[in-house]
């Protein structure tokens, strides 16, 4: 197993890709904290983890507060004595209530409550885990980004802007950390069925990315849990400050 005894904490782990991401890297031997706001889902996930035999915590965390991680993260030490990987897989999305416009028109709440979760809640996880993982002397950060940062669509300036961020916070991450053995990586998914609820809108919306794509089928979660794995595992020991896109050649056809 590729993960064996690795401390894993996935945020946003009760519901869709980080559902995927936790269940994977559970299989593969780590102890996964599920952290999500949603305290009943996530504990759903936990239990259903347990109960295949894998090892799974569950905390309730708000990535926009730093009192909330920093107490994930200690809460976490305290019951497995380390963080080995840190997935920030929180974000705000279509899924949820996000609005879509010119951005002459979009409201300054609205940008600072995407950006508070997209962006600000990467950082604080990320403040608060590297002081453990200086003291280990490694660990692996991975960020999810996301190919609108490439091109500009979907008429989502502040969730495009917030992505893009999180690239740039990366790399400058990858810099800082080098010299205690620290990885932070990066990876883009493209526009994936993660959703428990399958509209007629949600199979167009996720069709619609199909033709753009090297590969022309609807991407799963499925297509995405072996790139984080790859980037939580030693086999991306000598990778760091990259980002990798994953979602089926879409970038290389040009949108």
């Amino acid at each position: 197993m590729r993960l064996r005894n690795k401390v894993t904490i996935i945020t946003g782990a009760a519901h869709g890709i980080g559902k995927a991401y936790a269940r994977r890297f559970a299989e593969e031997g780590a102890h996964v904290v599920i952290a999500d706001i949603d305290a009943e889902a996530g504990q759903a996930a936990a239990n259903a983890l347990c109960a295949a035999g894998f090892s799974a915590l569950a905390r309730t965390s708000d990535v926009r507060s730093y009192a909330s991680v920093d107490g994930l993260m200690r809460e976490t030490v305290d019951r497995f004595g380390r963080v080995d990987v840190l997935l920030n897989n929180a974000a705000i999305y279509v899924t949820q209530r996000l609005w879509k416009g010119p951005v002459e028109d979009l409201a300054l709440e609205e940008w600072d409550r995407v950006l508070d979760v997209n962006l600000k809640g990467v950082f604080l996880c990320c403040k608060a885990v590297i002081p453990i993982m200086k003291r280990q002397q490694g660990g692996k950060i991975i960020n999810i980004a996301s190919g609108t940062f490439f091109s500009g669509s979907g008429n989502m300036p502040h969730y495009t802007t917030a992505k893009g961020g999180i690239v740039a916070l990366t790399r400058v991450l990858a810099r800082q950390l080098g010299d205690w053995n620290i990885n932070v990586n990066c990876m883009t998914p493209g526009s994936t069925m993660s959703e428990e609820n399958i509209t007629d809108d949600v199979r167009e919306r996720r069709e619609g990315s199909v033709s753009k794509r090297c590969i022309r089928r609807v991407e799963t979660p499925a297509d995405i849990v072996g790139t984080a794995l790859f980037l939580a595992s030693s086999d991306s020991d000598f990778i760091t400050g990259q980002l990798l896109v994953v979602e089926g050649g879409g970038i290389a056809r040009g949108r």
